[in-house]
């Protein structure tokens, strides 16, 4: 009897496992479409911009024309000017890099926030604000490995976002907005520009004696991408996440809602 019952069980656990995988991205899809409903978009649009983020993960577009392999001499000039009053030393040469920006990691994120600011009103100078606070301690917070990238805790971003919508947006309504805004542009800025500008950091990322695998080939520093580089596009779907359900929990009225990021 009991051999009867294991068949139909093995067989519900095997459908289980195939299952499982379109479960994980249909509900990533669904939160995500969600995330873009509460900062002002259709759900059409919404899950086109969400499509639209998927295919261009894999598109990194160069910032530069050739390979990089030390830095400017303007670069390492500005840098001995400033040694005597912080430490700067550090490795000229580097293995070979190509710096890049993620279409969907990246560009489909800041323009989505560019958007935000016209259609919810947000407010410039808040968004701004937010912007360079979570810019300046995912900065100081970001460490560069080397064969790793440039790692930050994942909470960390989506955190510092969330409450900086909810601490600036005048009505509770624009935080989700604010939060996207200060997410993205903050850890674009903190964790990937920023970092980029500091003296030794690509020297720490791709040093001069590479792993076996890198030997030959340039290493690809995508900003926003699935390489080095990640985060920026997460961080502004689960910062919006946040601060509407902090929303929520706290003004559960048909109002609050029907009424998305329409207030400064």
């Amino acid at each position: 009897m009991f051999e009867w019952l294991a068949i139909p069980i093995s067989l519900a656990l095997l459908l289980l496992a195939l299952a499982a995988p379109i479960i994980l991205v249909y509900l990533f899809f669904r939160l995500t479409a969600e995330a873009f409903y509460q900062v002002g978009f259709s759900y059409w649009h919404a899950l086109l911009m969400v499509f639209g983020s998927f295919v261009g993960s894999s598109v990194d577009i160069r910032l530069h024309a050739g390979i990089i392999t030390s830095y400017p001499p303007i670069f390492i000039e500005a840098a001995d000017l400033l040694s005597p009053v912080i430490d700067l030393s550090f490795a000229a040469p580097f293995h070979p890099v190509v710096l890049a920006v993620n279409l969907g990691g990246c560009i489909i994120p800041v323009v989505v926030s560019l958007a935000i600011l016209v259609r919810c009103g947000v407010s410039t100078k808040r968004a701004i604000l937010g912007t360079l606070v979570v810019a300046a301690i995912t900065y100081r917070m970001a460490m560069p490995v080397a064969d790793q990238g440039i790692l930050l805790p994942v909470y960390v971003a989506p955190t510092l976002a969330a409450f900086c919508g909810l601490l600036l947006a005048r009505r509770l309504q624009a935080a989700p907005a604010l939060a996207y805004i200060s997410g993205t542009m903050g850890t674009l800025l903190g964790a990937d520009i920023f970092n980029l500008l500091t003296p030794g950091v690509l020297a720490e990322l791709a040093p001069l004696v590479p792993p076996a695998e890198m030997a030959g080939r340039p290493l690809v520093l995508s900003i926003g991408g699935a390489g080095v580089f990640d985060g920026i596009f997460l961080t502004g779907i689960i910062a919006v996440l946040l601060a509407a359900f902090i929303v929520h929990f706290f003004h559960r009225s048909g109002e609050t809602s029907s009424k998305r990021c329409t207030s400064r």
